[in-house]
């Protein structure tokens, strides 16, 4: 189970083949304090994981080399890795690819382009509606109780504190890829 008051001492492993993708959210844990480890296909992810313990795993589903699907399940068949909470982060948000990563046994869904500024909470909420999807089910009368959304804000939560301003994250990560003027007009 993560520590949500203690994101500070997560270690995280980042495998994503977009070497953008892999930085932008790189930069955005690491501004929160968490130490990151990354890779660009799943074959350097599994080797990775020879020395080093994640708390978190983010991973890209379509590389080269090795894929997400095949990283994950030999993440999986490892003992001392089967807690380690696994979060596909991926372009695929076709109809029934949610479904399909989560049978697969994924822990967490998250679509790119991710959202800079509620990154954290985004992921908080991706793993939180898999517990509470994947909970046992009650043995009463009564209904279960209803899943809480984690509120939105433009503000991390409140156990959440930047280590670094926002003046030091990386101009990608701050700025949107496209200005106002090359917006079609409406």
């Amino acid at each position: 189970m993560l520590d949500w008051q203690q994101i500070k001492t997560w270690k995280v492993l980042i495998v994503d083949d977009e070497p953008d993708n892999l930085s932008v959210v790189a930069d955005v844990l690491e501004f929160y304090g968490m130490s990151v480890k990354t890779a660009r296909d799943g074959e350097t992810g599994l080797g990775i994981l020879q020395s080093y313990m994640p708390t978190l795993i983010l991973l890209d589903l379509s590389m080269p080399k090795m894929d997400g699907w095949e990283m994950l399940k030999r993440v999986k068949a490892e003992q001392a890795l089967q807690t380690v909470p696994v979060v596909a982060l991926t372009a695929h948000a076709m109809p029934g690819d949610r479904k399909r990563v989560f049978e697969a046994g994924f822990d967490g869904y998250l679509t790119k382009p991710i959202a800079v500024p509620t990154l954290i909470e985004d992921l908080r909420t991706a793993l939180e509606t898999t517990a509470a999807a994947s909970a046992p089910v009650a043995s009463s009368d009564e209904p279960p109780a209803a899943v809480e959304p984690v509120a939105s804000s433009d503000e991390p939560p409140a156990a959440v504190e930047p280590v670094a301003s926002s003046d030091e994250l990386p101009v990608a990560a701050v700025e949107p890829a496209v200005s106002s003027d090359e917006l079609p007009a409406s």
